[in-house]
């Protein structure tokens, strides 16, 4: 039985994305290193304005930045799906019916699975007090308003660029999206949830806090890690099988510095990878563990949909409004 190939058209417009993709990833990289070089200059200026560096040209380099990320992400998303539909075609003449099965099953991207049950990912988080205390585990920024923060990705071990675009996705994108009720146990059934695949969509909603709620972020790649937050992407294997670990460096209430470690970052899926930067950069944010396992910000990510929640979003809201009773966690109502 002899199979058609892939129409050349199709094969051609893959080719087209690959080359868009390639030039994007190279006007990326570029940008980053401007934004970088600016911000060294700024840091290291004596002057505590310096006459040199215009704050709207940063803030600008920072919008082109974040614009090209979305663009990198929805040619890679076009990319996939051509190349779905090319495999799709073969296997719908070999394996009829499994194919269309597996069509089916996939055809609604937040109606599936991404995570499975049986593999949960393991975090921990640590927060360590300058002076010493023991304290509570309730920890905020106090930036001023529209202070964009940095955000350094360490790659010592060169994954791949897509990788890095995964971990960008997740703290940057402003994507809401509504799942079904029904696949969450949530009443009412008939009804839905809002979720969002990045951070920054998330704490857009938040207004009118007591303590500025950061929602800008300049994300570069750096090997000396100069950022406020910083994502250390490691290829070994956590000895208690971790995958992802937060410290952050606080004083009394304010967070200074958090580190994030990405253990078996090679190995991860881009699901499984995009599940614990959300998590983890969640605890960067102030977060600590919920006791809902079905949440995000459970210790053990075993939830099949590992997004932003409404929940999420309205404990970092208590948390930036001051409050440190124990309300900013999601939480189950047993």
């Amino acid at each position: 039985m002899q199979l058609d190939h892939p129409s050349s058209d199709k094969i051609r417009s893959i080719k087209q994305l690959r080359l868009q993709l390639l030039s994007l990833t190279k006007e990326l990289n570029k940008t980053t290193e401007q934004l970088q070089l600016l911000e060294l200059h700024e840091i290291g200026s004596d002057q505590p304005h310096d006459e040199n560096i215009h704050p709207e040209e940063i803030s600008e380099l920072i919008r082109k930045q974040n614009k090209i990320s979305h663009e990198i992400i929805t040619v890679k998303k076009r990319i996939q799906k051509l190349s779905a539909k090319t495999i799709l075609k073969v296997e719908l003449i070999v394996l009829p019916i499994l194919a269309i099965l597996l069509f089916y099953g996939t055809t609604n991207h937040y109606q599936t699975n991404i995570l499975d049950p049986t593999d949960p990912l393991k975090t921990r988080y640590l927060i360590e007090n300058l002076q010493g205390q023991a304290g509570d585990t309730y920890k905020h920024w106090n930036i001023a308003e529209n202070t964009p923060l940095t955000v350094s990705i360490v790659n010592p071990d060169h994954l791949s660029q897509e990788k890095i675009n995964v971990i960008k996705e997740a703290i940057l994108s402003t994507t809401p999206m509504h799942i079904n009720n029904d696949l969450l146990g949530k009443s009412p059934q008939d009804g839905t949830s809002e979720y969002y695949e990045g951070w920054k969509g998330a704490l857009n909603t938040i207004k009118g806090t007591e303590f500025y709620v950061p929602n800008q972020f300049s994300v570069i790649e750096s090997d000396s890690g100069p950022g406020q937050i910083v994502i250390v992407l490691s290829h070994l294997e956590d000895p208690d099988g971790y995958s992802g670990y937060t410290r952050s460096v606080v004083d009394d209430s304010q967070i200074l510095k958090s580190f994030i470690t990405i253990y078996d970052a090679d190995k991860l899926s881009d699901n499984r990878l995009a599940a614990v930067v959300r998590h983890e950069f969640g605890h960067a944010l102030g977060l600590p563990h919920a006791n809902d396992p079905q949440d995000l910000m459970h210790a053990t990510i075993q939830t099949n949909y590992p997004y932003i929640s409404e929940c999420d979003i309205t404990a970092v809201q208590s948390l930036y409004d001051g409050n440190t009773d124990g309300n900013a966690y999601c939480r189950t109502n047993s």
